[in-house]
């Protein structure tokens, strides 16, 4: 009868033992498949991200096309320009030799100015002579003082030959005035048509100017564009980085959910072993009607420590702060400079915590580092996912001077990953401090305050 209670005792041992190693199998197991999902989830993100990435390079490529074709058009109408400048170098020599011309003019007709002047100087002299003698009486004299009739005929040619070379001399003076006022009109008309063609050339050179700065205004538009697109395909390229990240923390999590069964399972095949000996040993004992020894079972618990990587060649002036038993414990001594939530230049996703002096930074959590690398906003970053009470957080320490740990690395909650710095888009030596329940995104739509885990 103490046999079978013996055996019976035994056997809830092991029902009961094998009952808790199921319920640690099927957790383990549950919690794989959650992150197996999860990772897939990611995956399918970082899909989307390269089809976006694609798109962006492809957006850049098209600008890049544009600002080819604009910028020949540029050197096109600076051609056209030049070639302009060269017409115009051409019509003002003409202006200026045509100028030069009409000055040659100018004096040629002053000189026929005073030709003219003697010439009417002249003809009132022999007016007034005419006048003085009697006008026609001159005639009747020269004829009546003729003393014979071939003096006569001599006096009448004299006579003759004067009335004709005045007759000349006003012919001669009608035809440089028509000269004078046909060069004049000809010159003029002649200075007009270059003067217009200049004004011309000269509307033409402020259009081709006009086109030309609005090309290079349009190059600036979309150099602007391009480089707008190339930070975005920049942040792109960071949440692809930081999601790749992910998927290793993610990896690494399945692979210690994996130990933990592989460690239950030989936890339970020892404890079974065991049982079965003491079974046997208390079977044997009653058999040979000796009193039975009970040795109480132990069960021995292993624990897994890690050792920080720091190797800091000078001792901390701050001392990190003490563990604490929540969730999450304070990842640095210092106060609290920028609260979550709004402020001028944009919404603060995180906790600020400033300190002065070389003041390490630890985990807040047991985790897997997910990222360690120097962000041009971050500056020295570590990401560091956690899995607690079977919800996964991310929690995200920026601004480092130095990083003491590496993407894949688990940490322990406490442990030292770095030292407060000043890097990245920083103003003064600080910790920016994020919590976010769930993964960390481009939006960063899980964030939370921080001050909801950490005082």
């Amino acid at each position: 009868m103490k046999r079978r209670s013996l055996l019976s005792i035994t056997l809830a041992g092991v029902i009961g033992f094998g009952g808790t190693f199921s319920y640690i199998g099927q957790a383990s197991a549950s919690k794989i498949s959650d992150l197996q999902s999860e990772q897939n989830q990611i995956l399918n993100k970082k899909s989307d991200i390269n089809k976006s990435i694609g798109e962006k390079n492809s957006q850049i490529t098209d600008i890049d096309h544009q600002v080819g074709s604009i910028e020949a058009d540029v050197k096109k109408i600076e051609g056209e320009i030049a070639t302009t400048n060269s017409k115009i170098k051409e019509k003002e020599q003409q202006i200026s030799d045509t100028k030069s011309e009409i000055e040659s003019l100018k004096a040629e007709i002053k000189e026929l100015k005073i030709k003219i002047k003697k010439r009417n100087e002249l003809l009132k002299e022999r007016a007034r002579n005419i006048q003085t003698n009697g006008g026609s009486v001159d005639y009747i004299d020269v004829i009546l003082g003729a003393e014979s009739f071939g003096d006569l005929v001599d006096r009448v040619s004299a006579v003759n030959t004067i009335v004709g070379a005045d007759k000349e001399i006003m012919e001669e003076q009608q035809r440089d005035k028509e000269k004078l006022e046909e060069n004049q009109a000809k010159v003029e008309k002649k200075l007009a048509e270059i003067e217009g063609m200049l004004k011309e050339l000269e509307g033409l050179k402020a259009e081709l100017s006009s086109q030309k700065a609005k090309k290079k205004e349009a190059v600036k538009l979309l150099e602007k564009e391009k480089k707008h697109i190339e930070s975005e395909k920049l942040s792109l390229e960071e949440e692809q980085q930081i999601l790749s990240g992910q998927a290793a923390a993610i990896e690494e999590a399945i692979k210690m959910e994996k130990e933990k069964i592989a460690a239950a399972e030989k936890a339970e095949a020892e404890r079974k072993a065991r049982e079965a000996a003491e079974a046997a040993k208390a079977a044997k004992a009653q058999q040979s009607s000796k009193p039975a020894s009970t040795s109480g079972s132990t069960t021995s618990k292993s624990t897994a420590t890690q050792s920080s990587s720091q190797q800091s060649t000078s001792r901390p002036s701050v001392s990190a702060p003490p563990v604490s038993s929540g969730m999450f414990t304070r990842p640095a001594a210092g106060y609290f400079s920028s609260g979550f939530g709004g402020r001028s230049g944009g919404y603060h996703y995180g906790l600020d915590i400033a300190a002065g002096g070389k003041v390490p930074i630890v985990a807040a959590a047991d985790g897997v580092v997910n990222q360690s690398y120097f962000s041009s906003s971050y500056g020295n970053v570590i990401f560091i996912v956690h899995s607690i009470n079977g919800k996964t957080y991310e929690t995200v320490y920026a601004h480092l001077s130095s990083r003491s740990v590496s993407a894949g690395t688990r940490v322990s909650k406490g442990q030292f990953i770095g030292y407060m710095g000043n890097t990245g888009q920083s103003y003064g030596q600080h910790l920016h401090f994020e919590i976010h329940e769930g993964r960390w995104n481009g939006s960063k739509s899980n964030a939370v305050d921080p001050r909801r885990y950490i005082n």
